[in-house]
């Protein structure tokens, strides 16, 4: 499994996790930069909405100060003659976006007022001393001193509060117009102007996060196909390689059992007809027995061939002596499973756990181990022998009756039979003895072509001894 990438206490776990990371990295982004350029244009369209209001405004005053002149052509006084046409006219004009209209006299008290007629406490209030402060130029001046000339706007501290106001003087009419200008006009103007670029910022933020996320399951789709290709290359050349070293590891494994085999037989084809008859022997139990597998079952044949290596460290004198033993050389022979064992614990402990090296430490310790317990080297019984080592050990019994020694002949294959039928339950497993039986017609073929081959049809005929096993096998027990 691939090792999973982490970016703080965040575990990338999938391919759909790092696009929900990009996008929402890019969202972030997009957010931030929204905020602040929102911030920035906010306050500028504010300040254009100001001027637009006050624009609006101002010609609002211009259309009413012609209105004005049609009704009070000289100056105006409260009560006197054109008062009520334009205390009226102050009712009915509408003045852009809600601002409200306000005359005042040449004193600058109320002279005309849209609640005049109702609050007549209203002629009291005097704005002549008021002081606006102009915008933009933030200077002071009061109502009462505002002349002819253009309409001036700013803010002003009313008992209300502070207010926009725009003011303007008729001089035919001796009046100043002041207009307060409604903060909620204002608002709607801002709104107006604002709401238009929100939308059009929020789709396109909207259009960058699809894009984003489009692009990024395109990426990840387009990087895990050149990720697959280049694993597979990858992987096809690992396994290449691993079945080359396998190979190779192995070919020296069997070469090597060969050299301890040559010191004890007469034709050096011991092995190659052990790891025939354990193939036929596994093969049988396929299916009936948990552990054997075809995997199992390459590693079993090349790890019977080791079975004797321990035989290299028995004298010739002992060794190839034609005669009985005597019970002091008997106790020497009896030594070479614990030799080999030791030989390939020794290799494991340099290289490490391998299934190979472990079934031949089985096979190599327990081979000659029999079934009742009176075996050697350490007397196991039944189960207590590995399955590896009680199938060579049957393998072992009919290759050495049905070959030739220098101290006997070889058995039939009938006798051989009749042999391993009566050892059933003392020296053999009776269910690999049932085994045996099962496939003694396989047995007995595999005999004569391995008695009759040349050397190199052997070579041919048993080259998968050495292969390989697949790269991912069963693990037998150690």
């Amino acid at each position: 499994m691939r090792p999973q990438p982490k970016t703080g206490n965040l575990r990338i776990r999938s391919r759909a996790t790092l696009i929900a990371a990009t996008v929402l990295l890019q969202a972030a982004v997009i957010g931030i930069g929204w905020g602040a350029w929102l911030h920035i244009a906010k306050a500028d369209v504010s300040a254009r909405a100001r001027d637009r209001y006050m624009e609006e405004v101002t010609r609002g005053i211009d259309q009413f100060e012609l209105e004005l002149a049609k009704l009070a052509p000289q100056p105006l006084r409260h009560g006197a003659k054109g008062w009520e046409e334009v205390q009226t006219l102050v009712e009915t004009f509408k003045m852009p976006r809600g601002a409200s209209l306000v005359l005042l006299d040449r004193f600058g008290r109320i002279l005309c007022h849209p609640g005049l007629r109702n609050n007549p406490n209203l002629r009291s209030i005097d704005y002549s001393d008021v002081l606006i402060t102009l915008q933009p130029s933030g200077e002071m001046v009061s109502v009462g001193t505002i002349k002819p000339g253009t309409t001036l706007t700013g803010e002003a501290e009313l008992l209300s509060g502070t207010s926009t106001l725009a003011v303007a003087y008729n001089p035919e009419a001796e009046v100043r117009i002041v207009a307060d200008l409604s903060a909620v006009g204002l608002a709607s103007l801002e709104s107006r102007l604002t709401g238009g670029f929100m939308l059009w910022g929020a789709a396109a933020g909207l259009g960058v996060l699809g894009v984003t996320l489009l692009g990024s399951v395109m990426l990840v789709r387009r990087y895990d196909s050149v990720l697959a290709r280049s694993n597979e290359r990858l992987e096809s050349e690992v396994e290449r390689r691993t079945i080359r070293g396998l190979s190779i590891l192995h070919g020296l494994v069997f070469g090597l059992a060969k050299l301890a085999d040559y010191r004890d037989t007469d034709t050096g084809r011991h092995l190659e007809r052990i790891c025939r008859y354990c193939q036929l022997l596994g093969e049988e139990l396929l299916g009936r027995h948990p552990q054997v597998d075809i995997a199992w079952i390459e590693r079993l044949k090349l790890a019977s061939s080791m079975h004797d290596i321990g035989k290299v460290g028995i004298p010739d004198s002992i060794l190839l002596k034609a005669g009985p033993l005597t019970p002091d050389e008997r106790r020497v022979m009896e030594r070479h499973p614990v030799i080999g064992a030791d030989t390939l614990i020794a290799i494991r402990q340099r290289v490490g756990d391998d299934e190979l090296i472990n079934m031949g430490i089985q096979v190599t310790l327990s081979h000659h181990e029999k079934y009742d317990g009176t075996g050697y080297p350490y007397r196991l019984q039944g189960e207590q022998i590995p399955l590896a080592a009680r199938i060579v050990a049957l393998a072992d019994v009919y290759d050495a009756l049905t070959s030739e020694r220098v101290y006997k002949r070889p058995y039939s294959h009938e006798e051989a039979v009749e042999r391993i039928r009566a050892a059933r339950g003392t020296h053999l497993d009776p269910e690999l003895v049932d085994a045996f039986l099962a496939a003694r017609a396989r047995f007995d073929e595999a005999r004569i072509q391995l008695h009759s081959s040349s050397e190199a049809d052997i070579r041919r005929l048993l080259s998968g001894s050495i292969e390989a096993p697949p790269i991912t096998p069963t693990r037998a027990a150690a």
